[in-house]
């Protein structure tokens, strides 16, 4: 799908004296449209629109539900993740040619790959001559760290990990060639109203956001829950919104998580109401915002929460500890131990744990909005197309 309306669409050549807006394909091989990946380009779209032209590869199966529109280029090999190293680069080899036919038919000033489904097309592109400048976004802590840690002295090829913790993990530093660049929450979450104390009488509302997938730990929350005195338990009301994966595993974890609410007798106060398109009605309307997962690289969600004025209850770990502020705009739990979260739902139903006020969560993710981080990557491209053309 080409873009005869876009100024320097091949169809269509910009007037003599018209500005040239950089265009840029993103390789994410997405094939739904949900997921932090697809939000952060959707808010980076609207933070940039008239400077830069985002162009997005996913999956044939991938189908728009949700706006702004992307503009979209297709392939029926791409891929954005999957547990199998095997399969992420069979499919990266299948995709390579429709990939080099996209790039030989339309002109892009940079390639930024964000998934291990597009890692290996990175680094083949980066080491091409006569391919656009390439930048590869890492957004995982992967257990095997090397073949990252080496992506990042890749000649041609620009890392950008998601927080300093990230850098950490890797062993890597930041320089010329690997940048620390956030995850970001759409623009419009830090303009809505901000929560008006004290919190309405009531349960105390908990929301997650995220798939139901194994790695997010949502079983975690439940079995803190359970390990609540009754009293306690009963003044909590958790949802858990997300839509669940096509893969086998995550439709047998979605039915592992409805039977173990059954037998921890949390039916009354857990549930499950699916994907959602209105996160910030959702999040707006909690009092805390849940994030069991652990070594979470850099949640949209989380960023979306603070901006909201909602305080936080996540894992120690990944990029939380570069996000939260513990005992200021949320609270840290033990990774992966269910008891020190059931300690941190008790103090925060008794009330022991005040988190700061609403614009102080705000302020402190102020930097990951989208028109922050849109800044940090334009910058980013126009440094390197100009070090492309300079060297021919």
């Amino acid at each position: 799908m080409n873009c005869p309306s876009c100024p320097t669409s091949p169809d269509r050549p910009a007037p003599a004296g018209t500005p040239v807006i950089p265009r840029v394909l993103h390789l994410l091989g997405a094939t739904g449209d949900h997921g932090g990946i697809v939000s952060v380009l959707r808010g980076l779209q609207v933070a940039t629109q008239g400077r830069l032209q985002n162009v997005a590869w996913v999956n044939d199966g991938f189908r728009l539900e949700r706006s702004p529109a992307l503009d979209l280029r297709r392939s029926p090999h791409a891929l954005d993740e999957s547990d199998s190293h095997l399969r992420l680069l069979l499919r990266a080899l299948q995709a390579w040619p429709g990939l080099r036919r996209l790039l030989a038919a339309e002109a892009f000033d940079v390639v930024h790959a964000h998934t291990r489904g597009s890692f290996p097309l990175a680094c083949a592109l980066a080491a091409l001559r006569d391919a656009p400048p390439v930048v590869f976004t890492n957004h995982a802590y992967a257990r095997h760290t090397g073949l990252y840690r080496r992506a990042g002295r890749w000649p041609r090829l620009t890392t950008t990990l998601l927080t300093p913790n990230m850098a950490r993990h890797y062993g890597l530093e930041a320089g010329p060639d690997v940048r620390i660049i956030s995850e970001c929450g759409a623009d419009t979450f830090f303009t809505r109203p901000l929560p008006i104390a004290p919190r309405a009488p009531g349960p105390m509302r908990i929301v997650g956001i995220g798939n139901l997938v194994r790695w997010k730990r949502w079983d975690l929350v439940l079995r803190a829950l359970a390990g609540l005195p009754s009293g306690l338990r009963d003044a909590v009301r958790l949802e858990v919104w997300g839509p669940t994966p096509e893969d086998a595993d995550a439709k047998a974890y979605a039915g592992e998580l409805l039977a173990l609410t059954g037998v921890l007798g949390l039916g009354d106060i857990v549930r499950f109401p699916g994907p959602t398109h209105q996160v910030a009605e959702v999040v707006a309307a909690a009092d805390w915002f849940v994030l069991p997962s652990t070594h979470e690289p850099c949640s949209v969600a989380l960023i979306e929460a603070l901006a909201l004025g909602i305080p936080v209850v996540a894992s120690a770990s990944g990029g939380n500890v570069d996000i939260v502020a513990d005992g200021v705009t949320g609270c840290l739990f033990r990774p992966d131990d269910v008891e020190d979260l059931t300690a941190k739902l008790g103090a925060m139903v008794r009330g022991e744990i005040r988190p700061a006020a609403p614009e102080v969560s705000r302020e402190s993710v102020r930097q990951r909005s989208a028109s922050a981080v849109a800044e940090e990557y334009l910058a980013l491209y126009r440094e390197r197309i100009t070090a492309r053309r300079r060297a021919g």
